[in-house]
């Protein structure tokens, strides 16, 4: 499997229950390396392998090259869809409904398709071109229609959005917008990570990390209220439940991080994952982490339920990005 083609579904996975470390136990630490570990299961939820839409047995060309998986809508799937050419151009880019019975319907073709976002409850799609000046765009996620629009100032950003709110950030604050009544709010001017409205969480920053700021994860309806807060790490991705997050550190970039830490939200460290470098991460389960894991001789993803761990893909030579 290519690494830079595999994307896993997040969205509509399994909710409740929790990972677990036995009481007064030591959260264990994991060197992940694929051409050590045996190969356990395929990955059983929807992905997309090689540009095509995976799910279970079946396996669903998608128009292009190259594509994503937004989410799930209803029974069907959205996914954003491109042509890559011989010197790595985008070309042709689409997204595109993937109902339950294989047939593939065209919602639209956004100039902006990479930045593309699903609402959580996979009713709507929110574009945004990134611009100084830009529109943010409210489109049905069943037939493309368009809903809504309005003009952002400071290069606007769709962070999350649900049926009715779209939580849009620009370069100095982040802000709700209602597009039934097309009102505006603002929730913080802090600088700002990642949210779940579901799961009411928000990422917010002291300051710029490299100006020595600190993470700290409120609550998205009480911005003010701190769940956590850490001057070493920062987050990259909350599960499907809204229980536990992984997060590396704070100052990463570039490949990506060489290790990454499994926490519930109140920061207690349940496992510590480390390799080359982590090109990517999901869950398949509530308690099952989906890692693309680039060790020192091969690439796979895969698959931890805390130091439980096995390869869910065939493994493969390491790229370089």
């Amino acid at each position: 499997m290519r690494r830079s083609l595999l994307t896993v579904l997040t969205a509509a996975l399994a909710v409740g229950g929790a990972l677990a470390v036995p009481a007064q136990a030591a959260a264990p630490t994991v060197d992940l390396q694929p051409h050590q570990l045996a190969r356990g299961a395929d990955i059983v939820i929807p992905h997309i392998e090689d540009g095509a839409l995976v799910d279970g047995a079946r396996r669903i060309d998608l128009p292009g090259t190259d594509a994503e998986l937004l989410g799930a809508s209803g029974d069907a799937y959205v996914a954003s869809t491109w042509r890559t050419n011989a010197v790595g151009e985008t070309r042709s880019r689409r997204i595109v409904r993937v109902e339950a019975d294989g047939s593939i319907r065209e919602l639209l073709r956004p100039l902006e398709a990479y930045g593309t976002v699903l609402s959580e409850d996979g009713s709507r799609l929110l574009t945004a071109s990134g611009d100084r000046t830009s529109q943010v765009r409210v489109w049905s996620a069943v037939d493309g229609t368009e809903i809504a629009a309005r003009t952002f100032r400071r290069y606007p950003e769709v962070v999350a959005a649900d049926g009715r709110r779209v939580l849009v950030r620009t370069v100095e604050r982040l802000q709700w917008w209602r597009v039934g009544r097309d009102s505006v709010r603002t929730v913080t001017r802090a600088l700002t990570g990642q949210a779940s409205i579901e799961h009411d969480v928000l990422v917010t920053y002291t300051e710029d990390p490299y100006l020595g700021g600190c993470t700290r994860l409120a609550r998205l309806s009480r911005p003010g209220t701190t769940v956590w807060r850490s001057c070493r790490d920062r987050v990259a991705a909350f599960s499907p439940d809204g229980t536990h997050m992984l997060t590396f550190d704070i100052l990463t970039d570039g490949l990506g991080p060489g290790e990454v830490r499994l926490r519930e939200l109140d920061g207690t460290l349940l496992a510590t994952y480390r390799t080359n470098w982590f090109s990517g991460w999901e869950w398949e389960a509530r308690d099952t982490l989906l890692l693309h894991v680039n060790g020192s001789r091969k690439y796979a993803v895969v698959r931890c339920a805390l130091d439980d761990c096995e390869n869910a893909t065939d493994p493969v030579p390491v790229q370089a990005p």
